[in-house]
């Protein structure tokens, strides 16, 4: 495990005794009332600042400093933080979550202007299972290693494969697998296609048609290697023992798709294996005519995407959040053109409608997003100003491979024309948008930006109970508005607690609504005790499950 301590770049800020030292702790204190214990002595009375990150209390009786480091982990790559700025560390985890490759070659484009004004950021790191007496449907009794061991990188841990088959799943960064009949892509992010490259050779990748798209545009792989499949049609893969596979749709990003697997036995019903890939979970999926429930045989493996299986992780659904960021954007406009027009005659409606018109094209709306990902939130604001979309160069090949004419037709690459602009999402800070704004002017005078963001939101409300019934009849995420994470007279920056990942509950749900037999967990497998926790969470949960059905909610897109 990495461990990174920011203590040292802070030295210039850390001249914590000097020869006032009473000075200095007047002078940045913030008294706390109460006791804390040290090493070797009691603080009775303590004066706290701020250094380095670090909270520092001044002992008066024994004339010392005592600090206490603050240490935060990574939700996903479990890298440890020691006094890390709130930024820095939130920045890692929004590039942990889903950060494509190809970003990385953004740091050497100097020359570029957008880049220039913009910063570039790191790639997410996943870990593998270490090695672990287990069996499962379809595996030999001698291959009971289940997880793969870590001696050796280049050994594929066995939740990459599909239990009892030659077929593997996002597992390109192995390169070429000894004996393997085919190479699934779930979908075209960068932990996932990692060292699938111009020279691939290893054997025939299956993915769905935008990912195709993608993969031959981007990275130049030869098109004699790719088998693009379609979406909810069973397709036989060649060279295995009649292996079928069915692309489900996965609600993450355009081409992201669930593999749904049917292995034949000899002397037994067949084996069905759903991957989730990368996925946000919906009641829709439950109902999809080859997953619904009791009508379909069992799933017998689930490699499910955990990314999120921790109660302290619940955010609204998608469309609440899309449709908060609607109201921020009508509400900003409403208000400047309520504040120009106050003193008008009401009966000059005509002359007002022409003023609101001119003020409307004063405000910009800017959403940062991965260069794969995020799409909905600014193609739904983009129709509801009835505006064109700015994007880069790159976003607009990224987007060209989506096959949607409609979509295409609202994309420009000239700034003035469009009042939606789309940036990378993590160039969404105030130092870089207030420049972008003053070079946006006279003709954008205002700026909303967005910055879609899942992990951050947070709810305890099933940190004690976390029973299937405790978190059906919790509810939800709600939220009713979005409040400003920073302001200025031209500037606002809103953070959208939108996620391609499932929530806590929703991943609850899932599993509750479905027959499985078995779930192999495929992100947050780092160690022992964090495999050990959710097992245990799975296990319980299937308990108590009471009836084999969906579990209900209004809306197909969301529980």
């Amino acid at each position: 495990m990495k461990t990174v301590d920011f203590s040292d770049s802070n030295k210039s800020k850390r001249k914590c005794i000097d020869d006032d030292l009473q000075g200095f702790l007047k002078k940045q204190q913030k008294t706390a009332d109460g006791f804390a214990s040290t090493k070797g002595c009691a603080v009775t009375t303590i004066n706290e600042t701020r250094i380095a990150n670090k909270t520092e209390y001044y002992n008066k009786e024994t004339k010392t400093i005592v600090t206490n480091e603050i240490k935060r982990n990574c939700p996903i790559c479990n890298e440890v933080f020691l006094n890390a700025e709130q930024s820095h560390f939130e920045h890692h985890v929004h590039q942990c979550l889903d950060r494509s490759e190809e970003e990385k070659s953004q740091k050497s484009q100097t020359t570029n202007l957008w880049s220039k004004l913009f910063g570039t950021t790191r790639l997410k790191v996943r870990g593998i299972w270490s090695a672990k007496d287990d069996s499962a449907p379809g595996l030999n009794k001698s291959e009971s290693a289940w997880f793969g061991r870590m001696e050796n990188k280049r050994i594929v841990p066995y939740y990459k494969y599909l239990a009892g088959t030659n077929l593997v799943v996002d597992a390109f960064s192995f390169g070429r697998i000894p004996e393997c009949e085919g190479y699934f892509l779930s979908h075209f992010h960068g932990d996932h296609y990692t060292n699938l490259n111009a020279g691939w050779t290893h054997g025939p990748i299956y993915c769905s048609e935008i990912t195709s798209r993608l993969v031959q545009k981007k990275l130049r792989v030869p098109s004699n290697f790719i088998r693009p499949l379609p979406l909810n049609r069973s397709c036989l893969i060649p060279g295995t023992d009649n292996v079928s596979v069915t692309l489900i749709d996965a609600n993450h990003c355009p081409g992201a798709v669930m593999f749904l697997c049917v292995v034949p036995q000899t002397d037994s019903p067949p084996l069905r294996y759903l991957h989730t890939g990368d996925f946000r979970a919906c009641k829709e999926m439950c109902l999809h005519p080859l997953l619904k429930q009791p009508e379909n045989p069992p799933i017998d493996i689930l490699y499910l995407d955990t990314t999120y299986l921790d109660h302290k992780y619940s955010f609204p659904s998608q469309t609440t959040c899309i449709q908060l960021a609607c109201d921020v954007v009508e509400r900003h406009i409403n208000h400047n053109g309520d504040n120009q027009l106050s003193n008008m005659d009401h009966l000059l409606t005509q002359k007002k409608e022409l003023k609101n018109k001119k003020i409307i094209q004063k405000t910009v709306v800017v959403v940062g997003t991965y260069s794969l990902g995020k799409e909905r939130i600014f193609i739904r604001i983009a129709k509801k100003l009835k505006s064109k979309i700015f994007v880069t160069d790159r976003k607009m090949e990224i987007l060209s491979c989506f096959g949607d004419d409609e979509l295409m037709k609202m994309l420009t690459d000239e700034p003035k024309e469009a009042q939606v602009h789309v940036i990378p999402l993590g160039h969404i800070l105030p130092e870089n948008l207030e420049a972008y704004i003053r070079s946006l002017q006279p003709h954008f005078t205002q700026m909303v930006a967005f910055k879609p963001t899942g992990w951050t939101f947070r709810t305890s409300s099933l940190e004690q109970d976390r029973s299937l019934d405790a978190i059906i009849s919790a509810g939800a995420a709600d939220m009713t508005v979005l409040k400003s994470s920073y302001e200025s007279l031209t500037l606002k920056i809103y953070e959208i607690p939108y996620s391609e990942h499932s929530s806590f509950r929703e991943l609850a749900l899932f599993i509750a609504s479905l027959d499985i037999r078995r779930i192999v967990p495929t992100v947050n497998v780092h160690n022992e005790k964090s495999r050990a926790k959710m097992g245990s969470l799975f296990d319980r949960w299937q308990k108590e499950k009471k009836k084999m059905a969906v579990v209900d909610y209004p809306s197909l897109d969301h529980w």
